[in-house]
């Protein structure tokens, strides 16, 4: 990828991913950098007619499966393993972390498209101070992420990392004068609890314009108490990327208008998004896992379905329509978005509206998604003895803006793993630490009538979401 260059064409990820590993599992190695640049030439030379419309589904499963062989086979020959950008994924759904290989520099080029798409649209300018407190380390490489796209949309970012305590943080801001604060969503309600308890003579000391989030949506009770305790002015934005898609869509109130999740009425969030850098597509909620060879058409813009994803600056592991596990649905740019979107750009970009999870694949807590079929196997096959199991996801009684995970076993009588190492393996697979144990609970009961049951039938409900 040329440094001036933002995507490669639709054309050439197709024609590389036809001879990826991850799309077709007799395949060994993905292409070499030669054989790539060979199959772009053709591509210039004879433009293909096929589209998205004939390639099959990714899906976790089988992207992670061939990711794990690739990464485990350590012959000179594997191109996998050369010169890779490695960063984790599938947060606790996995006893050891996944990850999603890009190459380095399409990786540094996408964050600097990406960056100056946020400065285009006015998420951050020249004259904004951002403090961070992303995490970093164990794979995670959200710190460096962030901060680098941000500076290249014109910011000034300063590194406070996730080990910085909440009064360190204020320090930082007050010192330089800093406007912006940026975390995962947990990591800013955590702050403005913090912030709450000030005094209004230490409040008084910063003003802060904007807060940028990552990771899971803000509820509407967060998004009310952030504006509480930070002013009804302050303008909150998001970032959404994952792993395997990197950084591709933000919302920005100022280019949506008013937040609509953060209203108490509607149940997502607007992100827009370059249309030259990712392609989303929204299929009917009818697509199966188990149907390797499903070619589904998209609905029409509007309608609420699953999201495939086909990224656009990524060719040495391409990205073509991968089920990212979302719902939502595709909408045109409002018209108040005219006055802060550059015309040349306007054509470009659409809205993706994003509803959450499908239930039907895993639940997120704390920054992490959780796979069910995970979950399932090591509830159901890999600790001994659990009879009946139960996860619920409910806000904290003291304090309702965080989210407790909950853990329901019923034990059999006999042959069954301690209660001790039950809770060990389980707190291991859902990532639990010191700054997150007191959300995490797990409560052994002595009967079926300790669950939570469906109201019809009475049956146990494995998952039940309780979040206001």
């Amino acid at each position: 990828m040329a440094l001036d260059d933002k995507n490669f064409s639709l054309e050439e990820v197709l024609a590389v991913a036809k001879r990826h590993p991850f799309y077709d599992p007799s395949v060994q190695y993905p292409p070499h950098k030669d054989a790539i640049r060979a199959i772009r030439e053709q591509v210039a030379a004879q433009p293909s007619a096929s589209g998205l419309s004939s390639q099959p589904l990714l899906w976790k499963s089988s992207l992670y499966k061939a990711i794990q062989r690739l990464v485990d086979d350590t012959s000179t020959q594997n191109t996998f393993r050369r010169g890779i950008y490695a960063s984790s994924t599938g947060g606790g759904s996995s006893p050891e972390p996944l990850f999603f290989a890009t190459d380095v520099a399409e990786n540094r080029q996408h964050r600097l498209a990406f960056g100056r798409f946020l400065g285009t649209a006015g998420l951050v300018t020249d004259r904004d101070w951002v403090v961070t407190i992303h995490p970093e380390g164990e794979l995670c490489r959200s710190l460096d992420l962030i901060m680098e796209i941000l500076e290249n949309g014109g910011g000034s970012v300063l590194a406070a990392g996730h080990f910085m305590l909440p009064e360190a943080v204020i320090n930082l801001i007050i010192k330089y004068h800093a406007n912006v604060l940026a975390g995962d969503s947990s990591q800013i309600v955590n702050m403005v609890h913090y912030i709450s308890s000030l005094p209004n003579s230490e409040r008084g000391k910063f003003k802060l314009d904007k807060v940028i989030y990552t990771s899971e949506s803000l509820t509407s009770r967060q998004r009310a108490e952030i504006h509480r305790v930070l002013g009804a002015d302050l303008m909150i934005c998001s970032l959404l990327g994952s792993a395997e898609a990197g950084p591709y869509a933000f919302s920005f109130p100022s280019l949506t208008g008013k937040n609509q999740s953060g209203d108490g009425t509607a149940a997502y969030e607007d992100f827009v998004f370059d249309t030259r850098l990712t392609i989303m597509e929204i299929l009917p909620a009818t697509v199966d896992e188990n149907d390797e060879d499903q070619t589904p058409s998209p609905i029409p813009d509007g309608e609420k379905g699953v999201i495939a994803q086909t990224s656009l600056v990524r060719l040495r592991n391409p990205l073509v329509r991968y089920i990212t596990g979302d719902v939502g649905s595709l909408h045109d740019l409002p018209e108040q978005a005219q006055d802060f979107i550059p015309q040349s750009a306007w054509p470009h970009l659409k809205v993706l509206r994003l509803y959450g999870r499908d239930r039907r694949f895993s639940f997120e807590w704390a920054g992490s998604y959780f796979e069910f079929s995970t979950l399932n196997t090591l509830m159901n096959n890999e600790i001994r003895g659990i009879l009946q199991w139960q996860v619920i996801l409910e806000n904290m009684e003291e304090s309702p803006l965080e989210t407790r995970l909950e853990f329901r076993i019923l034990l059999v009588r006999d042959g069954c793993d301690s209660a001790e190492k039950i809770s060990d393996r389980i707190k291991k697979f859902c990532c639990v630490d010191a700054s997150i144990e007191r959300t995490f609970r797990i409560l052994f009961v002595n009967d079926v009538g300790d669950f939570v049951r469906s109201p019809g039938a009475r049956k146990v409900i494995n998952f039940v979401d309780r979040q206001g």
